[in-house]
């Protein structure tokens, strides 16, 4: 790679590792805000709206870069992240820490989409695997970096520098932004704006996040769901008789939509293994936040490696056979935690068939994405990717959580039915790709 090539891996490093660290580093203080701050269960906010902003920010770069360059988006994005960091770090009230932080996640929702678009404009495959694959490591490495890190900051400062510690990063960030992010092949053009198909898909999203996390009686979430449908398909109709539509309708083929659902499915299953599986190690095998760190940390190692070598396996698989071949991979981690779930290496040395899976899953999904969409809809299309998955990650979230949590007579150890889950989604993943296997191109 030459010199403006490493400038755009390393601006984008720092990029997804501000956005991905923010949940490590922050959860550290938990316990000193509530009481500074004088609240409770009103803590949980801090993410809450972070995730919330990501999810509202994600869908409209697609929209934005269409009309402006992707540096001005970026710097934009980064900028916002700067800010909400500067007010969240001064802040002397829980509500100003709260809004401090809804700043904050708008850029990072940005800056998170900007993370599956300029790799298309910036590399060929297979090139463009191994970057992707760099990238998608960060989200295990700030897993480790992040308590380190947040830990020596509490040690011997207070919680604000959890926050102001991401601003030089930041100015470094936007630095190598400006210099390198000019790609010769990135167009823009002026469009409409679909406001009234912008107000329906947001609308959508919203009604289906209170039908899916909400905790109100089954009536009223079988209720959001029917309105989610009925909001849908009106957008669907609508969508497809604007000229320039907020959501490229024409564009969810068959491949697409399997895709997407695989992604979905994917983020919610990555949840499990990261959120849950350091619970579990702390809380029944009484390991320390930072050693069930190193456990989980080969799923990183196993989906960088396989970046590196991805365009090399490929080349023995019908696309059919490689995502047949990465759910297998997380069928066979999931067998071996449950034969060796009271051995910590054990478990690290399993969990490297997930990264694998998980790696083969996000790269692949990613490319098709970029290359088997119109052109003119390619930003669009991975901002919509990238909504995806952060709905996969919010929603995995709760879900996985009860999962967690359940009492289940026949099952020993509640990481077990974590496990259980993914046999089950996986399943159903087996089922749509050999089903629709006709209608997907090869």
């Amino acid at each position: 790679m030459n010199l403006k090539s490493c400038g755009i891996v390393i601006a984008l490093v720092l990029i997804m590792f501000m956005s991905a660290i923010e949940t490590s580093i922050v959860s550290l203080a938990l316990p000193t805000m509530k009481v500074e701050f004088n609240v409770t269960s009103e803590i949980s906010l801090i993410f809450a709206v972070y995730f919330m902003a990501i999810v509202i920010a994600n869908p409209i770069v697609g929209e934005l870069l269409d009309r402006y360059k992707i540096i001005y988006i970026t710097v934009s994005g980064l900028c916002l992240f700067m800010l909400g960091s500067l007010l969240a770090g001064i802040s002397q009230t829980f509500i100003i820490l709260v809004l401090s932080r809804l700043i904050q996640g708008l850029g990072a929702g940005v800056m998170m989409a900007l993370g599956q678009i300029v790799p298309k404009l910036a590399f060929e495959i297979p090139l463009r695997y191994k970057i992707m694959g760099v990238i998608g490591s960060v989200w295990g490495i700030s897993s480790i970096i992040g308590p380190v890190l947040g830990g020596a900051i509490l040690e011997f400062a207070t919680w604000h520098w959890l926050f102001f510690v991401n601003i030089p990063i930041v100015i470094l960030a936007i630095i190598l932004v400006i210099v390198t992010f000019n790609f010769d092949n990135e167009q823009t053009q002026s469009k409409d704006t679909d406001f009234k198909g912008m107000t329906l898909f947001y609308l959508l999203i919203f009604v289906f996040l209170s039908a899916v996390m909400s905790r109100f009686a089954w009536e009223i979430n079988l209720t959001l769901l029917f309105i989610t449908v009925i909001v849908g398909y009106l957008l669907f109709k609508y969508e497809h008789k604007v000229q320039s539509p907020f959501v490229p309708v024409s564009e969810f083929n068959p491949t697409i939509i399997v895709i997407f659902v695989t992604d979905f499915i994917y983020a919610m299953m990555l949840m499990g293994y990261n959120l849950y599986m350091p619970i579990y190690l702390q809380e029944q095998l009484h390991l320390s936040p930072l050693q069930s760190g190193f456990i989980i940390f080969p799923i990183s190692i196993a989906w960088l490696a396989l970046n590196f070598t991805l365009g090399t396996i490929e080349a023995h698989f019908t696309r059919k056979g490689l995502y047949l071949f990465a759910f297998t991979m997380l069928y066979v981690c999931g067998v071996l935690i449950i034969l060796g779930t009271h051995m910590p290496v054990f478990i690290a040395g399993s969990l490297l068939f997930a990264g694998v899976s998980f790696g083969i899953v996000y790269t692949k999904d990613s490319v098709i994405t970029q290359e088997e969409t119109d052109p003119s809809y390619m930003k669009r299309m991975m901002s919509l990717y990238t909504l995806i998955k952060s709905l996969g990650s919010s929603i995995g979230a709760t879900l996985m959580g009860v999962i967690y949590a359940m009492e289940i007579s026949y099952v020993q150890l509640h990481i077990h039915n974590i496990i259980y889950a993914t046999f089950i989604f996986l399943t159903v993943l087996v089922i749509l790709w050999v089903s629709l296997n006709q209608r997907i191109k090869k």
